[in-house]
């Protein structure tokens, strides 16, 4: 019952905590972990993210990681141990749109085409395109043991590079005077007129600074262990402007030494160029051999 009533509450703050987002995603993993000697364990890992509850994908990516325990004392009480990291990762952008016309008239972009079309606003509708990330990630984490709780804090310095990429453009423009002259096609039946363009971004990189807080907690004869974690992520770019933060709660459980499952909600409160903001269901699954 004890057991019940612990994971009942966890849910319950889940479910709590969730109430009134607007925006739903799924995060799973798939990672395979071999102890390579003793305190050094080499990893590789599969993500697939999806957003806009749950109909868009938001990326793919493949990874590997190394881990080195760097220190633990006798009592096994105190740890900390030091890792690094490769991803690749295809990221999704959905298409999008951007009002073009008088600033004064406080039009929103993001709003559907057809708004602007029934509304005679010009506007531009940029279609959808993937662009490639490559992410190296250099962490140190220190875990400590207090009875049956388990605090670990990490520090972890991520590096992205994204590729340049080229995505279509069409601009729609009303106009009641002919635009052939300037390269564009009249819609039949309207006095809208369009001109594909293609546009692009230029290759970039960025540097962040991860830290995270987690405490776990070991349910006595239960295979089912809950945890929350608080993460904040700082721009190194930007002298360590806070970008964003986010929580997870959840539960891990495991069959044998071997098989290790997470079931866990995340909340992130704010959308930037690398990620979504909103509420997430994270699913993972380990195999440890």
């Amino acid at each position: 019952m004890k057991r019940f009533l612990i994971i009942s509450l966890c849910l319950a703050s889940l479910a709590l905590t969730a109430k009134g987002q607007s925006n739903w995603g799924l995060r799973t993993n798939i990672g395979v972990e071999k102890k390579i000697a003793k305190g050094l364990d080499a990893g590789f890992d599969a993500r697939y993210h999806l957003t806009d509850n749950f109909k868009q994908t938001d990326r793919w990516s493949v990874g590997v990681s190394l881990s080195k325990r760097l220190y633990r004392n006798e009592a096994k009480t105190f740890s900390v141990k030091a890792g690094l990291g490769y991803k690749y990762m295809k990221v999704h952008h959905d298409w999008s749109t951007r009002f073009k016309g008088d600033s004064t008239l406080a039009i929103a972009d993001n709003l559907e085409p057809q708004y602007y079309i029934s509304n005679k606003y010009s506007f531009n509708y940029a279609d959808t395109y993937v662009d490639s990330r490559q992410r190296i990630t250099a962490s140190l984490q220190a875990g400590l043991e207090l009875g049956r709780f388990k605090i670990s804090l990490r520090e972890a310095y991520q590096f992205t590079h994204t590729d340049s990429v080229s995505y279509s453009v069409d601009r729609y423009r009303y106009s009641t005077k002919d635009r052939t002259d300037k390269g564009y096609d009249q819609i039949a039946g309207t006095n809208f007129w369009v001109r594909n363009d293609m546009e692009g971004k230029s290759a970039s990189n960025s540097n962040v600074l991860r830290s995270k807080l987690s405490v776990d907690y070991d349910i006595p004869h239960c295979k089912f262990d809950p945890f929350i974690s608080y993460e904040l992520f700082n721009n190194i770019d930007e002298n360590l402007k806070s970008e964003k933060s986010r929580i997870t709660a959840g539960v891990e459980f495991s069959f044998n030494k071997q098989h290790d499952f997470e079931v866990a909600y995340m909340w992130q409160n704010q959308h930037d160029n690398d990620e979504p903001a909103g509420s997430f269901i994270c699913l993972s699954y380990k195999f440890e051999f």
